[in-house]
């Protein structure tokens, strides 16, 4: 009976070591798709200046845009970009349309549960924006003075998620838009009173598009932004870890955010 035991043991044993190795067989990392097809295909915005926009030569420009045609660079291939919004983030990953997500993308524990994300490249926060032309809106300086003001936020956002949060119970209403150049089209037409947006998409908008439009109040938020790619793929992930690890020290992100005329803050926080 012994000897019977020893013999099914070693045999689940090496069923297992045959069952985990066919499976190691079959896996391909997108690294490995990447590198045998010779194309990086990453999703990016088209209208987030200046993360992601087209210039007057309808060129597409921006901080990520320039992130990921490092990463190609490294990676000796070419790169083909797909235009995407902050709700088609995660289903461009799910469904394989791209490769990985390079727009702004704010880590959490919530999205970490269906997607992965790289180690930080990028550190902003979310900060209120408002009208000048409008009193209602421009003596809005704090959450507090949200209370019975119409929100406007990017649908599918952390600022989404952040706005619900912190003014979900005082505010009159939360709209949320598909494109963030809406957000600042019904803040400028007062149809909102108050955009809560990334700190570095709103210093750039209020400056070069609406001077109208101001920054008010402090931070709502310190965000760490890191490239998204798909659960259980730990070789391409260690890969953008060490790429992004070359970004930085190389000097490379300062010089992409100096570029675009926005301060290069460290990813890493002092506790």
């Amino acid at each position: 009976m012994k000897r019977f035991s020893l013999l099914l043991l070693v045999c689940l044993v090496l069923l297992s070591t045959l069952v985990v190795g066919l499976q190691a067989a079959n896996y391909e990392s997108t690294l490995d798709k990447v590198l045998k097809t010779g194309k990086l295909t990453v999703a990016c915005f088209s209208d987030v200046p200046p993360i992601g926009y087209y210039n007057e030569k309808n060129e597409l420009v921006g901080i990520d845009v320039e992130v990921a045609k490092k990463m190609a660079e490294a990676l000796g291939v070419k790169i083909e970009f797909v235009s995407t919004t902050n709700a088609n983030r995660i289903p461009y990953l799910l469904t394989n349309k791209v490769d990985c997500v390079i727009a702004s993308f704010t880590m959490n524990a919530e999205r970490r549960k269906v997607i992965e994300y790289s180690n930080a490249y990028f550190r902003g926060g979310a900060i209120l924006v408002v009208n000048n032309n409008n009193p209602a809106s421009a003596n809005i300086k704090s959450i507090e003075d949200l209370a019975g003001k119409r929100i406007a936020v990017s649908k599918g956002s952390f600022n989404d998620e952040l706005a619900t949060e912190l003014a979900g119970d005082i505010a009159k209403s939360i709209l949320r838009f598909e494109n963030v150049s809406d957000l600042y089209a019904a803040l400028n037409t007062n149809k909102v009173e108050a955009v809560v947006e990334d700190v570095v998409l709103a210093g750039y908008i209020t400056k070069n598009q609406y001077p109208n439009l101001k920054v008010a109040g402090e931070l709502l938020s310190n965000d760490l932004q890191g490239i998204g790619v798909r659960r259980g793929d730990q070789i391409w992930i260690n890969w953008i870890n060490g790429f992004i690890l070359d970004l930085h020290s190389s000097g490379g992100m300062k010089a992409i955010c100096e570029k675009y005329g926005v301060t290069y803050t460290p990813v890493h926080f002092v506790y």
